[in-house]
């Protein structure tokens, strides 16, 4: 049997709106929570964020007090670490340096020969001297020419002409000075060597305007490198009581060394 709809079409269209509004009201819902839900997460990672931002930011300030704290400490202990640096380097430099050239001259002094005293600058050292002779003097300047450290050697005196010879003339025997031995003759010389390799220049102390550690010492008095009394007498330049030669010897190099009755060496 053919069954025949006589309702009117706006019954429907009812029913139709009221599915359409709720459709839409669960969708503005599900927009509305979904934007709630976003809003409290992005809280909750600010909230993270200017936390650990706080954390970070206390750690900083306690970094930068620390980092002031030992700035300030190492601009008060500046100057005593200079000044424990300086005489670490002035100690070092001092036993290094002037020890080994002493050493260098005493091996290659001729044994009668005495120094009053010897004074290193720079590429030169310049010393007093004191021979019984001319023989002597001659001998000296023989044994300090092979000195490999040396690259020449200069004597200056006013009883004969110098070495290079300046055209002075003889004068005799000098009057009695220095380390001269009391009613002894001789003569006196000036010795000037040129070092091969120049002295390296000493510590600065620190806040003395570049200054140095004061300077090549000038090690004078007492008896020289040789003689009877030698370098090491207890007036000596190099201390000790022993004497670096005895009263004669032949040229450096041989098995008997300074110190024996033979001088420098013996052949």
């Amino acid at each position: 049997m053919l069954r025949i709809n006589l309702l009117p079409p706006y019954i429907y269209e009812g029913a139709k709106r009221r599915n359409v509004f709720i459709l839409w009201f669960v969708i503005l819902a599900c927009v509305i929570g979904g934007f709630i839900f976003w809003k409290v997460s992005i809280d909750a990672q600010t909230s993270k964020i200017k936390a650990d931002e706080a954390a970070i930011k206390g750690q900083a300030d306690e970094a930068t007090a620390k980092a002031a704290q030992a700035t300030q400490i190492n601009t008060q202990s500046a100057t005593i670490r200079g000044k424990a640096d300086f005489v670490t380097s002035s100690i070092a430099y001092n036993k290094k340096t002037y020890q080994e050239l002493l050493q260098n001259i005493a091996r290659y002094t001729w044994p009668r020969v005495l120094y009053d005293g010897i004074n290193p600058a720079g590429g030169t050292v310049t010393m007093g001297a004191y021979a019984p002779s001319l023989a002597d003097v001659g001998h000296y300047m023989m044994y300090m020419e092979r000195n490999p450290a040396i690259s020449r050697v200069d004597i200056a005196m006013n009883s004969i002409p110098g070495f290079p010879d300046t055209g002075a003339q003889a004068g005799g025997q000098q009057s009695a000075s220095g380390v001269r031995p009391i009613g002894g003759g001789g003569h006196d010389f000036q010795v000037s060597l040129t070092l091969v390799k120049p002295i390296a220049g000493a510590p600065s102390y620190p806040g003395a305007g570049g200054g140095t550690a004061g300077g090549a010492p000038d090690l004078g008095g007492g008896p020289g490198a040789g003689g009877s009394s030698g370098a090491g007498g207890s007036g000596g330049i190099m201390g000790g009581s022993g004497g670096m030669g005895g009263s004669g010897g032949g040229p450096p190099g041989g098995s008997a060394g300074m110190g024996g009755s033979g001088g420098v060496g013996k052949n």
